[in-house]
């Protein structure tokens, strides 16, 4: 064997031992690679839907893989309906909830929080031949039948505020369609659902009632959810989101499915 032919097999061998390594190497970077797991409903859009390809896709899905992606840990959604959130992160059956949630005494008793990740009203939707009509004296009106999602703040406000009577629902999307069948006159829900709502145009026999609902226990800064079993999370994620409104990021994605600033 010359030294031509010798320099040619070592440097095979070599090119194949680099290639082995980098192979062995991204494969135990991969499996040891951090998962989050997610609980997300499906029917909340434009905040959490599943898609024409089936993908779940929505403003909360994409933060959530954006905070994700910023802590360099891998998103694994889970599926559920809103009221099965909370007891999910309070049993570290998942970590992250990307949930539309507000603070409260009663749910920083259960679980954590990130910062804010956007900021949200609520409103009466109805009937537009009653869009004129006061929003409160229809919550104390007993002739009203008004829904709202059951564990939500909305249903936790009109069970202690309201003389109305009350259904409760598991998602949005039954209450929408429960209005449709004449169940209920109107629907308390975040404005922003509402108005992804409205703006479809089989719904144009629909409006806001009046003006958002002045409470402080149905506005202010929304938030993710953190399960308590892994405090280190609190700090990472609000890392993240930081990062993400530092750098423009948070209000493309806004700018993405809502026609407003809603940061």
């Amino acid at each position: 064997m010359n030294t031509t032919t010798q320099f040619r097999v070592r440097f095979r061998t070599i090119l194949l031992l680099l290639i082995t390594l980098t192979l062995m190497a991204v494969s135990s970077f991969s499996a040891a690679q951090e998962v989050i797991r997610v609980g997300i409903s499906t029917s909340f859009k434009p905040f959490n839907f599943i898609d024409k390809n089936g993908e779940i896709s929505g403003y909360n899905a994409d933060v959530a893989r954006a905070i994700c992606d910023k802590m360099q840990v891998r998103c694994e959604f889970v599926t559920m309906v809103f009221p099965k959130i909370i007891p999910a992160l309070e049993n570290n059956e998942i970590q992250l909830a990307a949930s539309n949630l507000l603070k409260t005494p009663e749910r920083l008793n259960k679980i954590n929080f990130t910062d804010k990740y956007y900021r949200s009203t609520t409103s009466l939707m109805g009937k537009s031949e009653n869009s004129f009509k006061d929003p409160e004296q229809l919550l104390q009106d007993p002739s009203s039948r008004i829904m709202a999602t059951k564990s939500s703040t909305q249903w936790r406000y009109l069970q202690e505020n309201s003389k109305a009577q009350l259904v409760s629902v598991n998602t949005q999307k039954e209450a929408l369609q429960a209005m449709a069948e004449g169940k209920a006159d109107y629907i308390l829900l975040p404005t922003l659902f509402a108005l992804n709502y409205l703006q479809q145009p089989e719904n144009s026999h629909l409006d806001f009632i009046g003006l958002p609902i002045n409470h402080p226990s149905l506005e202010g800064d929304v938030h993710m959810g953190l399960t308590k079993a892994r405090p280190d999370l609190q700090k990472r994620a609000n890392k993240a989101i930081r990062q993400l409104v530092d750098s423009g990021e948070l209000r493309a994605l806004i700018d993405k499915y809502f026609p407003f600033n809603v940061y």
